[in-house]
Protein backbone atom coordinates (compact mmCIF):
# COMPACT_ATOMS: atom_id res chain seq x y z
CA UNK A 1 0.00 0.00 0.00
CA UNK A 2 2.80 2.59 1.05
CA UNK A 3 4.36 1.54 -2.45
CA UNK A 4 1.29 2.18 -4.18
CA UNK A 5 0.97 5.56 -2.57
CA UNK A 6 4.31 6.73 -3.27
CA UNK A 7 4.33 6.09 -6.88
CA UNK A 8 1.12 7.95 -7.24
CA UNK A 9 2.82 11.15 -5.43
CA UNK A 10 6.08 10.71 -7.14
CA UNK A 11 3.68 10.45 -10.32
CA UNK A 12 2.07 13.82 -9.21
CA UNK A 13 5.13 15.47 -8.31
CA UNK A 14 6.46 14.63 -11.83
CA UNK A 15 3.46 15.78 -13.74
CA UNK A 16 3.28 18.93 -11.80
CA UNK A 17 6.36 19.49 -12.68
CA UNK A 18 6.56 19.13 -16.03
CA UNK A 19 3.62 21.57 -16.15
CA UNK A 20 5.54 24.15 -14.83
CA UNK A 21 8.11 23.92 -17.08
CA UNK A 22 5.34 23.95 -20.03
CA UNK A 23 4.49 27.48 -17.99
CA UNK A 24 8.36 28.66 -18.17
CA UNK A 25 8.26 27.85 -21.74
CA UNK A 26 4.90 29.68 -22.45
CA UNK A 27 6.42 32.91 -20.10
CA UNK A 28 9.57 32.84 -22.16
CA UNK A 29 8.40 32.98 -25.14
CA UNK A 30 6.13 35.92 -24.20
CA UNK A 31 8.85 37.63 -22.52
CA UNK A 32 10.96 37.54 -26.06
CA UNK A 33 7.95 38.85 -27.85
CA UNK A 34 8.43 41.83 -25.27
CA UNK A 35 11.73 42.12 -25.88
CA UNK A 36 11.35 41.78 -29.74
CA UNK A 37 8.35 44.45 -30.26
CA UNK A 38 7.70 46.30 -31.93
CA UNK A 39 9.19 45.41 -34.86
CA UNK A 40 9.98 42.07 -34.01
CA UNK A 41 12.66 41.86 -35.61
CA UNK A 42 13.00 43.03 -39.15
CA UNK A 43 16.19 41.67 -40.35
CA UNK A 44 14.20 38.14 -40.13
CA UNK A 45 12.44 39.16 -43.73
CA UNK A 46 11.22 35.39 -44.15
CA UNK A 47 8.35 36.51 -41.79
CA UNK A 48 6.73 39.00 -43.89
CA UNK A 49 6.80 36.01 -46.69
CA UNK A 50 4.78 33.95 -44.42
CA UNK A 51 2.25 36.74 -43.19
CA UNK A 52 1.91 37.67 -46.63
CA UNK A 53 0.71 34.31 -47.80
CA UNK A 54 -1.39 33.99 -44.67
CA UNK A 55 -3.43 37.13 -45.66
CA UNK A 56 -3.73 36.01 -49.19
CA UNK A 57 -5.24 32.70 -47.69
CA UNK A 58 -7.48 34.84 -45.88
CA UNK A 59 -8.59 37.30 -48.50
CA UNK A 60 -8.89 34.39 -51.67
CA UNK A 61 -9.21 31.11 -49.72
CA UNK A 62 -6.18 30.17 -52.20
CA UNK A 63 -2.97 29.70 -50.83
CA UNK A 64 -1.07 32.86 -53.06
CA UNK A 65 0.40 36.04 -51.60
CA UNK A 66 -2.42 38.17 -54.53
CA UNK A 67 -4.62 39.82 -52.16
CA UNK A 68 -7.83 42.51 -53.24
CA UNK A 69 -8.12 42.24 -56.75
CA UNK A 70 -4.90 40.56 -57.73
CA UNK A 71 -4.71 37.53 -60.08
CA UNK A 72 -3.51 34.41 -58.71
CA UNK A 73 -0.34 33.80 -58.34
CA UNK A 74 1.29 30.10 -57.29
CA UNK A 75 3.58 30.30 -54.21
CA UNK A 76 7.28 28.07 -55.32
CA UNK A 77 9.21 28.88 -52.24
CA UNK A 78 6.99 28.56 -49.09
CA UNK A 79 5.30 25.65 -47.99
CA UNK A 80 1.58 25.93 -46.81
CA UNK A 81 2.04 24.27 -43.33
CA UNK A 82 2.76 27.92 -41.60
CA UNK A 83 0.69 29.95 -43.37
CA UNK A 84 -2.68 28.10 -43.02
CA UNK A 85 -1.69 27.60 -39.26
CA UNK A 86 -1.65 31.39 -39.32
CA UNK A 87 -4.28 31.97 -41.06
CA UNK A 88 -7.13 32.26 -38.22
CA UNK A 89 -4.55 34.83 -36.69
CA UNK A 90 -4.49 37.11 -39.47
CA UNK A 91 -8.12 37.40 -40.13
CA UNK A 92 -8.08 40.99 -38.16
CA UNK A 93 -4.69 41.86 -39.38
CA UNK A 94 -2.06 39.15 -38.51
CA UNK A 95 -1.33 40.41 -35.06
CA UNK A 96 1.97 39.80 -33.73
CA UNK A 97 1.49 39.19 -30.38
CA UNK A 98 -2.02 37.07 -31.42
CA UNK A 99 1.13 35.07 -33.32
CA UNK A 100 3.60 34.87 -30.31
CA UNK A 101 0.53 34.05 -27.80
CA UNK A 102 -0.49 30.93 -29.75
CA UNK A 103 3.34 30.09 -30.70
CA UNK A 104 3.84 30.14 -26.64
CA UNK A 105 1.36 27.68 -25.89
CA UNK A 106 3.03 25.56 -28.80
CA UNK A 107 6.11 25.95 -26.85
CA UNK A 108 4.03 24.69 -23.88
CA UNK A 109 2.99 21.76 -25.88
CA UNK A 110 5.98 21.12 -27.25
CA UNK A 111 8.44 20.83 -23.65
CA UNK A 112 4.93 18.38 -22.48
CA UNK A 113 5.47 16.51 -25.18
CA UNK A 114 9.05 15.80 -25.00
CA UNK A 115 8.53 14.85 -21.47
CA UNK A 116 6.32 12.04 -21.69
CA UNK A 117 8.15 10.91 -24.93
CA UNK A 118 11.55 10.96 -23.20
CA UNK A 119 9.67 9.04 -19.84
CA UNK A 120 9.15 6.20 -22.15
CA UNK A 121 13.05 6.11 -23.18
CA UNK A 122 14.70 7.37 -20.23
CA UNK A 123 12.10 6.77 -17.21
CA UNK A 124 10.24 9.95 -15.63
CA UNK A 125 12.96 11.52 -13.94
CA UNK A 126 14.78 11.87 -17.39
CA UNK A 127 11.46 12.91 -19.16
CA UNK A 128 11.07 15.82 -16.19
CA UNK A 129 14.87 17.17 -17.04
CA UNK A 130 14.39 17.02 -20.91
CA UNK A 131 10.98 18.60 -20.82
CA UNK A 132 12.89 21.19 -18.78
CA UNK A 133 15.44 21.77 -21.02
CA UNK A 134 13.49 22.54 -23.78
CA UNK A 135 11.72 24.69 -21.62
CA UNK A 136 14.98 26.60 -20.37
CA UNK A 137 16.62 26.69 -23.85
CA UNK A 138 15.97 29.95 -25.18
CA UNK A 139 15.94 28.87 -28.81
CA UNK A 140 12.35 27.93 -28.51
CA UNK A 141 10.95 30.65 -26.83
CA UNK A 142 12.96 33.22 -29.29
CA UNK A 143 11.98 31.51 -32.34
CA UNK A 144 8.09 31.30 -31.12
CA UNK A 145 8.15 34.91 -30.75
CA UNK A 146 8.40 35.05 -34.40
CA UNK A 147 6.09 34.79 -37.47
CA UNK A 148 8.39 31.67 -38.49
CA UNK A 149 7.89 27.83 -39.18
CA UNK A 150 10.73 26.85 -36.84
CA UNK A 151 8.53 26.55 -33.71
CA UNK A 152 5.54 24.95 -35.73
CA UNK A 153 7.63 21.90 -37.24
CA UNK A 154 9.47 21.15 -33.86
CA UNK A 155 6.60 20.33 -32.22
CA UNK A 156 4.72 18.72 -35.86
CA UNK A 157 8.20 16.49 -36.26
CA UNK A 158 8.43 15.76 -32.10
CA UNK A 159 5.43 15.02 -31.88
CA UNK A 160 5.14 12.58 -35.56
CA UNK A 161 8.12 10.76 -33.71
CA UNK A 162 6.47 10.18 -30.15
CA UNK A 163 2.99 9.63 -31.77
CA UNK A 164 4.31 6.54 -34.21
CA UNK A 165 6.66 5.18 -31.23
CA UNK A 166 4.22 5.45 -28.28
CA UNK A 167 0.93 4.44 -30.09
CA UNK A 168 1.93 1.73 -32.88
CA UNK A 169 0.50 -1.03 -32.42
CA UNK A 170 -1.22 -0.41 -29.30
CA UNK A 171 -3.83 2.08 -30.25
CA UNK A 172 -5.51 1.27 -33.24
CA UNK A 173 -5.72 4.93 -34.57
CA UNK A 174 -1.38 5.19 -34.10
CA UNK A 175 -1.07 4.80 -37.38
CA UNK A 176 -3.44 7.46 -38.68
CA UNK A 177 -2.54 10.03 -36.15
CA UNK A 178 1.48 9.77 -36.61
CA UNK A 179 0.93 9.94 -40.15
CA UNK A 180 -1.12 13.52 -40.06
CA UNK A 181 1.25 14.46 -37.77
CA UNK A 182 4.14 13.60 -40.01
CA UNK A 183 2.27 15.13 -43.59
CA UNK A 184 1.98 18.18 -41.23
CA UNK A 185 5.59 18.17 -40.22
CA UNK A 186 6.72 18.05 -43.78
CA UNK A 187 4.15 20.72 -45.25
CA UNK A 188 5.56 22.98 -42.82
CA UNK A 189 9.18 22.14 -43.82
CA UNK A 190 10.36 19.73 -46.31
CA UNK A 191 13.40 18.21 -44.87
CA UNK A 192 11.61 17.02 -41.60
CA UNK A 193 10.68 14.08 -44.01
CA UNK A 194 13.83 12.52 -42.62
CA UNK A 195 12.56 11.49 -39.54
CA UNK A 196 9.43 9.26 -41.24
CA UNK A 197 11.18 6.09 -42.40
CA UNK A 198 13.93 6.04 -39.34
CA UNK A 199 10.78 6.08 -36.95
CA UNK A 200 8.97 3.55 -39.01
CA UNK A 201 12.50 0.93 -38.61
CA UNK A 202 12.69 1.68 -35.03
CA UNK A 203 8.75 0.54 -34.53
CA UNK A 204 8.86 -2.17 -37.01
CA UNK A 205 12.43 -3.32 -35.29
CA UNK A 206 10.60 -2.96 -31.79
CA UNK A 207 7.68 -4.75 -32.14
CA UNK A 208 8.24 -6.73 -35.17
CA UNK A 209 6.76 -6.47 -38.82
CA UNK A 210 3.93 -8.56 -38.27
CA UNK A 211 2.32 -6.32 -35.49
CA UNK A 212 3.34 -2.87 -36.80
CA UNK A 213 2.92 -3.81 -40.77
CA UNK A 214 -1.19 -2.43 -40.70
CA UNK A 215 -0.41 0.62 -38.49
CA UNK A 216 2.88 1.23 -40.76
CA UNK A 217 0.77 0.73 -43.83
CA UNK A 218 -1.96 3.36 -42.84
CA UNK A 219 0.43 5.78 -41.81
CA UNK A 220 2.35 5.86 -44.97
CA UNK A 221 -1.03 5.97 -46.61
CA UNK A 222 -2.29 8.79 -44.59
CA UNK A 223 0.56 10.68 -44.85
CA UNK A 224 0.46 10.53 -48.94
CA UNK A 225 -3.01 11.47 -49.14
CA UNK A 226 -2.14 14.32 -47.08
CA UNK A 227 0.97 15.48 -49.27
CA UNK A 228 -1.24 14.82 -52.52
CA UNK A 229 -2.89 17.99 -52.66
CA UNK A 230 0.06 19.97 -52.14
CA UNK A 231 2.10 18.49 -55.24
CA UNK A 232 -0.88 18.01 -57.42
CA UNK A 233 -0.84 22.37 -56.64
CA UNK A 234 3.14 22.38 -57.79
CA UNK A 235 2.60 19.84 -60.53
CA UNK A 236 -0.26 22.01 -61.98
CA UNK A 237 1.34 25.16 -61.18
CA UNK A 238 5.20 24.32 -62.15
CA UNK A 239 5.25 21.67 -64.05
CA UNK A 240 6.65 20.07 -61.47
CA UNK A 241 5.84 17.77 -58.35
CA UNK A 242 8.31 19.56 -56.19
CA UNK A 243 9.36 22.83 -55.72
CA UNK A 244 11.78 25.17 -52.86
CA UNK A 245 15.09 26.42 -52.47
CA UNK A 246 17.19 23.23 -52.49
CA UNK A 247 19.17 24.66 -55.60
CA UNK A 248 19.40 28.50 -53.60
CA UNK A 249 20.19 26.65 -50.37
CA UNK A 250 23.22 24.31 -52.07
CA UNK A 251 24.78 27.52 -53.74
CA UNK A 252 25.23 29.63 -51.02
CA UNK A 253 25.97 26.31 -48.89
CA UNK A 254 29.60 25.91 -51.51
CA UNK A 255 30.20 29.79 -50.11
CA UNK A 256 29.75 29.70 -46.27
CA UNK A 257 32.66 29.45 -44.29
CA UNK A 258 34.68 29.51 -47.59
CA UNK A 259 38.02 31.30 -47.44
CA UNK A 260 39.83 33.15 -50.52
CA UNK A 261 38.20 31.84 -53.97
CA UNK A 262 40.03 30.64 -57.56
CA UNK A 263 39.44 32.35 -60.41
CA UNK A 264 36.80 29.62 -61.68
CA UNK A 265 35.07 30.17 -57.68
CA UNK A 266 34.80 33.89 -58.84
CA UNK A 267 33.31 33.41 -61.73
CA UNK A 268 30.38 31.38 -60.02
CA UNK A 269 29.98 33.45 -57.36
CA UNK A 270 29.49 36.52 -59.65
CA UNK A 271 27.39 34.55 -62.27
CA UNK A 272 25.37 33.63 -59.32
CA UNK A 273 25.11 37.09 -57.45
CA UNK A 274 23.71 38.42 -60.77
CA UNK A 275 21.16 36.13 -61.22
CA UNK A 276 20.08 36.72 -57.72
CA UNK A 277 20.22 40.55 -58.67
CA UNK A 278 18.04 39.56 -61.55
CA UNK A 279 15.67 38.20 -59.55
CA UNK A 280 15.28 41.11 -56.79
CA UNK A 281 14.66 43.34 -59.96
CA UNK A 282 11.33 41.75 -61.22
CA UNK A 283 8.24 43.74 -59.53
CA UNK A 284 5.61 41.77 -60.80
CA UNK A 285 4.62 38.93 -58.54
CA UNK A 286 3.43 36.51 -61.22
CA UNK A 287 6.69 36.67 -63.40
CA UNK A 288 8.69 36.44 -59.73
CA UNK A 289 6.94 33.66 -59.01
CA UNK A 290 8.30 31.96 -62.72
CA UNK A 291 11.41 33.36 -61.94
CA UNK A 292 12.07 31.91 -58.82
CA UNK A 293 12.06 28.53 -60.23
CA UNK A 294 14.47 29.27 -62.88
CA UNK A 295 16.55 31.21 -60.46
CA UNK A 296 16.47 27.83 -58.16
CA UNK A 297 17.47 25.14 -61.15
CA UNK A 298 20.19 27.68 -62.21
CA UNK A 299 21.61 27.84 -58.68
CA UNK A 300 21.66 24.22 -58.29
CA UNK A 301 23.77 23.98 -61.65
CA UNK A 302 26.25 26.39 -60.53
CA UNK A 303 26.14 24.67 -57.33
CA UNK A 304 26.89 21.06 -59.06
CA UNK A 305 29.50 22.43 -61.19
CA UNK A 306 31.78 24.13 -58.04
CA UNK A 307 31.26 20.85 -56.15
CA UNK A 308 32.33 18.77 -58.90
CA UNK A 309 35.59 21.66 -59.15
CA UNK A 310 36.27 20.83 -55.19
CA UNK A 311 34.46 18.16 -53.77
CA UNK A 312 36.80 17.50 -50.28
CA UNK A 313 36.63 20.99 -50.05
CA UNK A 314 33.21 21.20 -50.33
CA UNK A 315 32.90 18.18 -47.85
CA UNK A 316 35.75 19.45 -45.21
CA UNK A 317 33.70 22.91 -44.91
CA UNK A 318 30.85 20.62 -44.18
CA UNK A 319 32.08 20.10 -40.63
CA UNK A 320 32.68 23.77 -40.19
CA UNK A 321 28.79 24.23 -41.28
CA UNK A 322 28.06 21.70 -39.27
CA UNK A 323 29.11 23.39 -36.29
CA UNK A 324 26.91 26.92 -37.31
CA UNK A 325 24.20 23.94 -37.79
CA UNK A 326 24.50 22.22 -33.99
CA UNK A 327 25.66 25.94 -32.19
CA UNK A 328 22.18 27.55 -33.22
CA UNK A 329 21.67 31.27 -33.36
CA UNK A 330 22.57 33.51 -30.81
CA UNK A 331 18.57 34.67 -29.41
CA UNK A 332 19.19 38.06 -29.42
CA UNK A 333 18.27 40.75 -32.08
CA UNK A 334 21.19 41.50 -34.62
CA UNK A 335 21.82 44.40 -32.99
CA UNK A 336 22.34 42.98 -29.41
CA UNK A 337 24.79 40.30 -30.74
CA UNK A 338 28.43 41.08 -29.68
CA UNK A 339 31.65 39.20 -30.64
CA UNK A 340 31.87 37.73 -26.51
CA UNK A 341 28.04 36.92 -26.63
CA UNK A 342 28.40 34.97 -30.03
CA UNK A 343 31.07 33.16 -28.73
CA UNK A 344 29.94 32.17 -25.63
CA UNK A 345 26.79 30.82 -27.27
CA UNK A 346 28.49 29.04 -29.85
CA UNK A 347 30.68 27.42 -27.27
CA UNK A 348 27.73 26.45 -24.67
CA UNK A 349 25.15 25.17 -27.69
CA UNK A 350 28.28 23.01 -28.85
CA UNK A 351 28.66 21.84 -25.45
CA UNK A 352 25.00 21.09 -25.66
CA UNK A 353 25.13 19.25 -28.61
CA UNK A 354 28.15 16.80 -28.02
CA UNK A 355 27.01 15.60 -24.94
CA UNK A 356 23.84 15.31 -25.60
CA UNK A 357 24.96 13.47 -28.60
CA UNK A 358 27.08 10.62 -26.87
CA UNK A 359 23.73 10.69 -24.29
CA UNK A 360 22.07 9.59 -27.33
CA UNK A 361 24.65 6.96 -28.39
CA UNK A 362 24.61 5.72 -24.98
CA UNK A 363 21.19 4.82 -25.31
CA UNK A 364 21.48 2.47 -27.84
CA UNK A 365 23.38 0.47 -26.07
CA UNK A 366 19.88 -0.27 -23.72
CA UNK A 367 19.09 -2.67 -26.88
CA UNK A 368 15.80 -1.57 -27.64
CA UNK A 369 14.82 0.15 -30.66
CA UNK A 370 12.78 2.74 -29.85
CA UNK A 371 15.96 4.10 -27.62
CA UNK A 372 17.48 4.30 -30.68
CA UNK A 373 15.50 6.86 -31.96
CA UNK A 374 16.76 9.98 -31.07
CA UNK A 375 20.64 9.24 -31.94
CA UNK A 376 18.68 8.87 -35.37
CA UNK A 377 16.69 11.64 -35.92
CA UNK A 378 20.03 13.46 -34.91
CA UNK A 379 22.11 12.21 -37.39
CA UNK A 380 18.92 12.13 -39.91
CA UNK A 381 18.77 15.59 -39.40
CA UNK A 382 22.90 16.14 -40.02
CA UNK A 383 23.02 14.41 -42.79
CA UNK A 384 20.06 16.15 -44.85
CA UNK A 385 21.36 19.34 -43.56
CA UNK A 386 25.18 18.53 -44.31
CA UNK A 387 25.51 19.69 -47.71
CA UNK A 388 22.81 22.76 -47.28
CA UNK A 389 23.50 26.56 -46.17
CA UNK A 390 23.44 26.06 -42.88
CA UNK A 391 21.60 28.59 -40.00
CA UNK A 392 21.21 27.28 -36.31
CA UNK A 393 17.15 27.72 -36.10
CA UNK A 394 17.41 24.54 -38.93
CA UNK A 395 18.73 22.19 -36.34
CA UNK A 396 15.76 23.03 -34.04
CA UNK A 397 13.29 20.33 -34.75
CA UNK A 398 16.61 17.68 -33.53
CA UNK A 399 17.57 19.99 -30.56
CA UNK A 400 14.71 18.14 -28.26
CA UNK A 401 16.36 14.94 -29.14
CA UNK A 402 19.48 16.27 -28.16
CA UNK A 403 17.98 17.37 -24.71
CA UNK A 404 16.77 13.69 -24.24
CA UNK A 405 20.26 12.55 -24.61
CA UNK A 406 21.49 15.09 -22.77
CA UNK A 407 19.04 13.84 -19.91
CA UNK A 408 20.20 10.43 -20.27
CA UNK A 409 23.71 11.39 -20.03
CA UNK A 410 22.48 13.49 -16.62
CA UNK A 411 20.27 10.16 -15.54
CA UNK A 412 23.20 8.05 -15.75
CA UNK A 413 25.61 10.11 -13.92
CA UNK A 414 23.20 10.22 -10.91
CA UNK A 415 22.16 6.81 -10.79
CA UNK A 416 23.62 5.11 -7.87
CA UNK A 417 25.68 1.92 -8.79
CA UNK A 418 23.85 -1.40 -8.54
CA UNK A 419 24.56 -3.46 -5.41
CA UNK A 420 26.11 -6.18 -6.89
CA UNK A 421 28.38 -3.56 -9.11
CA UNK A 422 29.10 -2.22 -5.79
CA UNK A 423 29.92 -5.38 -3.90
CA UNK A 424 32.35 -5.87 -7.17
CA UNK A 425 34.17 -2.53 -6.94
CA UNK A 426 34.65 -3.25 -3.37
CA UNK A 427 36.15 -6.68 -3.90
CA UNK A 428 38.55 -5.47 -6.78
CA UNK A 429 40.41 -3.27 -4.51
Amino acid sequence: MRRAVALVVERIRGDAAILAFAGVGFLLTLAYGGYLAPDWDPIRDDQQEYLALARGIVATGEYTRATGTESFVPEPLRLPGYPIFIAPLCVRGCSMWGITFVQAIVVAILVVIVAKFAATLIGKRGGVIAGGMVALNPSFAFFGAHALSDVLGTVLMVGSVAAAAMLIPSRRAGGLFAGVLFAGSVLTRPLFVVALPVTMLAVALRHGLRRTAAPLALLVIVFALAVAPYVAYTESAFGRPLVGSSGTQLWMAYFEVRGSLDAMERDQEAAGRAALARFAAISDRAEQSRAWIVLDDELRARAVTLIAHDPWGFAARGVLRSAVLWTGDVPLRAEHITPTTAALWRVGGLTWFLVGFLGAVFMVRRGDPLTALPLLVILATWAVSYPLWAEGRYSLPAQPFVAIGLAAMLVRLRSPAPRGAANRAVLAR
